[in-house]
């Protein structure tokens, strides 16, 4: 009877085990589901400021992202900025919008002076072909003033810094200098080690010019070196 016993328990045993080893388990199927569709998420933030005749002009960037491509890769998101000016009477308004991101660097006699950044907007994984040109990031230098819409402009480095004088007395054209930033500092050896690699030295200039809200003229036939 013991025997008997005994062979039964290491028959169940046996199937259990096989039971375990063949079984292949639950089968978890992914079920297709639809990805919702969500629309361009625009957002920005707002500027503001008074010219010297009066005039309000405000200024409301805006970035906006697309949907993403078929292939997963998300375009760089749209940069625009809408500029409204309420002029001093208190009664007519204007208002245009530009490509780019408009920042106020100044406010002279004759102009609020703003410099646009305009972004590539890049749409596919695939880099620029050459020459690059349209795929370069560009800063101007605008007059918002008696002629907006349309915004005299100059270009502006990448690395340099716009400066507007201040509004004197007299009725002297606005001074705007474009001055280039310091280079990124080097970590240099030890004194009297000559280093084994050339550092590569960027050149700064200044340039100025002048500008009656209308047009810039230029003061610096060639920009000025520094120190």
């Amino acid at each position: 009877m013991r025997s008997f016993y005994a062979c039964l328990i290491l028959f169940v045993a046996a199937n259990t085990a096989a039971a375990q080893v063949h079984d292949p388990g639950p089968v978890v199927e992914a079920i297709p589901a639809a990805i919702p569709t969500i629309a361009p998420i625009p957002y920005g933030f707002s500027n503001s400021v008074i010219d010297h005749s009066g005039r309000v002009w405000i200024l409301d960037v805006t970035y906006e992202y697309p949907l993403p491509l078929a292939n997963g890769i998300r375009p760089s998101p749209t940069r625009t900025t809408r500029v409204t000016v309420i002029e001093s009477d208190a009664k007519t308004k204007r208002t245009a919008q530009f490509n780019g991101t408009i920042q106020l660097v100044g406010v002279g006699r004759y102009a609020v002076y703003a410099v646009i950044t305009d972004y590539p907007t890049l749409t596919t994984s695939a880099q620029p072909a050459q020459p690059a040109q349209p795929w370069l990031t560009t800063r101007s230098l605008v007059a918002l003033g008696p002629l907006f819409p349309s915004l005299p402009s100059e270009a502006v480095p990448l690395q340099a810094e716009v400066k507007v004088s201040a509004v004197g007395d007299d009725v002297a054209p606005d001074t705007i200098a474009f001055v280039d930033t310091t280079a990124f500092p080097f970590i240099l050896g030890p004194t009297g080690v000559t280093p084994t690699v050339t550092i590569p030295t960027r050149l700064r200039t200044v340039q100025m010019f002048q500008s009656d809200g209308k047009s810039f003229t230029r003061l610096t036939p060639s920009p000025i070196p520094i120190p």
